[in-house]
């Protein structure tokens, strides 16, 4: 078995994981593990059914992201729309609105505070491999012309 788990550094772990417990879908902490003065050794959350395990900064090991992450998260939920909503309401900003894509998911997107880029997604159409190729081809076309 295999199994690839996101594990995140915070300043304040503890704050994110309010955060997105009052943000992202289904999002529930699961486990703390204090350190020392107050730090977060370590912590897993549950978020859509997904793991995420997270951590205060540790001098020489892991620090925090600062700005814009060039990580992203992509989560499949039942509605795509109303993830989006309730992320923006919570404290979120928009990336980009719900629509749908060519590759037969409706996404949208939002940025935490920590910078962190997440994507909501679910299937509107089940688009064959032949489709797929052509609506990508066209796609493609449209972004080289600018």
């Amino acid at each position: 078995m295999s199994n690839l788990i996101s594990y995140l550094t915070f300043k304040d772990p503890r704050e994110a994981i309010a955060f997105y417990e009052k943000t992202l879908p289904n999002a529930k902490c699961d486990l703390v593990m204090d350190g020392p003065g107050g730090s977060v050794m370590h912590a897993e959350m549950s978020v859509n059914g997904a793991r995420l395990m997270l951590s205060g900064e540790w001098p020489g090991m892991a620090e925090a992201n600062e700005g814009i992450s060039p990580v992203n998260f992509m989560l499949y939920v039942d509605d795509a729309d109303a993830a989006y909503r309730h992320a923006i309401e919570n404290g979120m900003t928009s990336v980009f609105e719900p629509a749908d894509q060519f590759w037969g998911d409706r996404n949208a997107a939002v940025r935490d505070p920590y910078g962190y880029r997440w994507t909501f997604g679910h299937v509107v159409e089940d688009v064959p491999s032949d489709e797929l190729e052509k609506r990508a081809a066209e796609f493609a076309k449209q972004m080289a012309q600018g």
